[in-house]
């Protein structure tokens, strides 16, 4: 029997890797489909501990076949019951914690400010042990009985949903906590959201298929959006996908768009909002799809919408690394979305790194699984995301103005870059968290630093963060890099160094370097020790300190960097302003 393996599951001639997508990623699966699925040890190991007041077994049961789908395997630590969470946290080594309470079990003897107020100083204590990422669940607000209720003589709210109201604020007061969303979930949901018969026998309130919403919700969102690098780039095919019919065959005002089409390319321009980028990997004369989008006004996506196109007879696999080139990002960073199964399975053999969705020529089923993709998800407002396509499409007028140039200097002048320099700017906190997620090629610690872990490191008092901000006459690239020490007396440890891709082949990383060189020259640093660590994406970033460091390891003398690097980049035109 023919078995490979992909994102942690089995493919043989039985069950494919494209029909295991299906079931876990369209309509919700039964517990028949998902027992079905065979499994094998995924690559990346996942610590979660549950602090708990009702039953969490009844999710962790079911949720291994969702976190497979990212090449993970979990194991869980659950707590004893216990309403006062005492022992929360346990001994801190988990990767992700997890609070998951019955909230039924407050509001009896609690006011929603009590509430929240006594929860809030559970998580501080949390948080005073580690700066791993923290999930809360609130409570849904159907269904609710009228015991849930204040006495409606005094106008005032349901109590749940001012508790999850209240709830939200607090998420946002304390780093890397996050909301599981049950309110939204169970809205969500088509079917019963509670079951009496659960809750009689074993006091878990949720039926069997809530709770393997609740599992995949888990499963696909939440944690890779706190454990993944975020996917950079979706390449559309057309035909079938987008819309239904064939643009070669049926022409511009043949091609069907449906409601569904419409939810789908509407979610698209969403993705591309918050910061990933859509390009079109489809067998179609490009002039031909460029006329389709100009004269199709009730097709939510426009040309400009795509920071790249390869419309063409070529081989898919082959424009799909034309594309990755075209944005300057690894296959791996990217998902390819066809119709056509025999397409999809040329990609995963001649590029095994890019992730596949099959698509529903309907729109429906693709609309659902695109939403729940693992690395699709995103929990942090990208900063960066409306710069992100408009930044790509000049870097193709980039390309042309370097070669037509006469020499590199040249080019690099033509361009009148302005780099801005900030330090410790809390502002940026988000942007330096979603650098450190999505960059793998410019990444030299690929650290994958924790929201609390970025704001701790913009405090000021031990660390000092420097973010980049690039532009030129073509765009504003926005923040496109950062470097992260921390502070000990007159030695300095450069923890990360991030710079996105779409900034690299201008020195600017060099630039920045002698900047943040300089600055801890002037806080009278004279040791510097710099984090490495080898991935299989990050060489850039690794070849790049090769020009200035030897070994590593070793402690590095910050004057005899400096001087390295300033004749490096001693030539380059770039305005340097530093931001203070």
């Amino acid at each position: 029997m023919n078995i490979t393996m992909q994102g942690g599951i089995i493919i043989n001639r039985h069950l494919s890797y494209l029909d295991v997508m299906d079931t876990l990623l369209g309509p919700l699966p039964t517990r028949r489909q998902m027992n079905r699925i065979p499994r094998i040890p995924g690559q990346v190991k996942v610590k979660i501990r549950v602090e708990r007041t009702m039953p969490f077994e009844f999710i962790s049961n079911v949720i291994s076949p969702f976190i497979r789908l990212w090449d993970a395997e979990e194991s869980f630590e659950l707590s004893p019951y216990d309403t006062s969470l005492s022992s929360i946290g346990g001994d801190a080594g988990a990767d992700v914690f997890i609070l998951w309470l019955d909230w039924r079990l407050y509001r009896k003897s609690m006011a929603v400010k009590a509430t929240c107020d006594w929860l809030k100083e559970r998580i501080v204590t949390l948080r005073s042990k580690t700066d791993k990422p923290i999930f809360v669940n609130n409570w849904p607000e159907q269904y609710e009985p009228e015991d849930m209720l204040f006495s409606a003589k005094t106008g005032k709210r349901i109590w749940v949903r001012l508790f999850n109201e209240t709830l939200n604020r607090l998420s946002e007061e304390v780093p890397d906590c996050w909301i599981i969303d049950l309110s939204y979930i169970s809205l969500e949901h088509s079917g019963a959201f509670f079951d009496d018969r659960n809750e009689k026998v074993s006091n878990h309130p949720f039926s069997d298929q809530a709770t393997i919403s609740i599992a995949r919700h888990l499963g696909v969102r939440l944690l890779p959006a706190v454990l993944l690098s975020r996917i950079k780039a979706i390449a559309l095919d057309l035909d079938d996908t987008l819309y239904a019919g064939v643009l070669g065959e049926d022409g511009i005002d043949g091609v069907a768009l449906s409601d569904a089409h419409i939810r789908l390319q509407n979610l698209l321009l969403r993705l591309k909002q918050s910061g990933l980028m859509l390009t079109i990997c489809s067998r179609n004369e490009e002039k031909d799809v460029r006329e389709l989008f100009q004269k199709r006004t009730d097709f939510p996506l426009n040309w400009d919408d795509f920071a790249a196109v390869c419309a063409d007879w070529n081989p898919k696999p082959d424009n799909l690394i034309a594309l990755s080139h075209k944005l300057n990002i690894d296959p791996s960073a990217m998902l390819f979305v066809d119709d056509n199964p025999a397409e999809l399975l040329k990609m995963a053999h001649h590029v095994p790194a890019v992730r596949l969705l099959r698509a529903d020529p309907a729109g429906e089923q693709t609309l659902i699984k695109i939403s729940n993709y693992p690395g699709c998800y995103q929990l942090i407002q990208d900063d960066s995301a409306a710069l992100r396509t408009v930044d790509i499409q000049a870097n193709h007028t980039r390309t042309k103005l370097k070669n037509q140039a006469l020499d590199y200097i040249s080019y690099l002048k033509n361009l009148k870059m302005v780099v801005r320099i900030h330090v410790n700017e809390p502002a940026h906190i988000n942007r330096v968290f979603e650098l450190s997620h999505r960059t793998n090629q410019f990444n030299l610690a690929l650290r994958r630093m924790s929201y609390a872990e970025v704001k701790r490191a913009m405090n000021g008092n031990d660390y000092l963060t420097m973010t980049v901000q690039l532009s030129d006459k073509l765009s504003d690239s926005g923040i496109i890099g950062a470097f992260v020490c921390r502070m000990d007396q007159e030695k300095a440890t450069l923890i990360e160094v991030l710079f996105s891709c779409r900034a690299l082949g201008r020195d600017i990383e060099t630039i920045a370097f002698v900047c943040l060189l300089k600055r801890l020259t002037e806080l009278g640093i004279k040791q510097l020790s710099i984090v490495v660590q080898e991935g299989p994406r990050n060489t850039p970033a690794r070849e790049w300190l090769q020009q200035f460091v030897i070994d590593p390891v070793a402690d590095q003398s910050v004057t005899d960097l400096l001087a390295l690097a300033s004749v490096s980049c001693a030539r380059h035109p770039v305005k340097v302003e530093e931001i203070t």
